[in-house]
């Protein structure tokens, strides 16, 4: 029951490129032609196509889905914080290559924002970011500003790009409808929703 939306296409940075398969299957990933989604096809061993089709960010389950048309089923997939890319039914992947000049192997893309960012850069700060290599978040904050950091919501990073412009948006796995922007100052700065909170990296 998955419908196909272009605004919606799977994050390039994440699954462009080429991954090995655990039973020498290849999957590659890449943006098709109009430019209006990021296709996948998984070859065999042998080289022949057993699945074929989009990619696609699903905000109410908060993780991406590759469509296969062979069979007309979506399945979930997950990054976990190795880089290892597992799809449901269809395997589990290390990545070999990537379609981004001079990417690293294994690099997720987020990498650079990995790591606990802190609200105006004060230790004891109100408000936590935590940020994971495989792109997940948590936002954790202290009751009236003090005590121990509770987590109240957490998701998934999802990246577009915009000419030259790079925008930043975490889902909300825990909230249906929520999404925070965020920009990159640099690599230990950023700002943070609509209120344009200002978070530094300092782990």
């Amino acid at each position: 029951g998955l419908v196909k939306d272009s605004e919606q296409m799977s994050n390039l940075y994440v699954f462009g490129g080429a991954w090995r398969g655990e039973d020498g299957e290849t999957l590659i990933s890449a943006t098709s032609d109009a430019g209006d989604e990021v296709r996948f096809a998984l070859y065999d061993a042998g080289d022949e196509v057993t699945a074929s089709g989009f990619i696609q960010f699903v905000p109410d389950y908060g993780c991406d889905y590759f469509y296969n048309e062979h069979d007309g089923v979506a399945y979930r997939s997950r990054l976990d914080e190795a880089g290892a890319l597992d799809v449901v039914s269809l395997g589990t992947f290390a990545k070999v290559s990537g379609d981004l000049p001079g990417e690293t192997i294994g690099d997720t893309g987020f990498e650079t924002l990995a790591g606990t960012w802190y609200l105006d850069a004060e230790a004891d700060a109100p408000s936590i970011l935590v940020i994971d290599q495989a792109g997940g978040w948590e936002l954790l904050e202290r009751p009236g500003g003090d005590g121990d950091p509770t987590m109240v919501d957490c998701g998934t990073i999802q990246v577009e790009r915009s000419g030259e412009e790079t925008l930043y948006y975490a889902v909300s796995t825990r909230f249906a409808d929520v999404a925070y922007d965020f920009t990159l100052i640099d690599s230990n700065t950023m700002y943070w929703g609509g209120e344009y909170d200002y978070y530094q990296k300092m782990a």
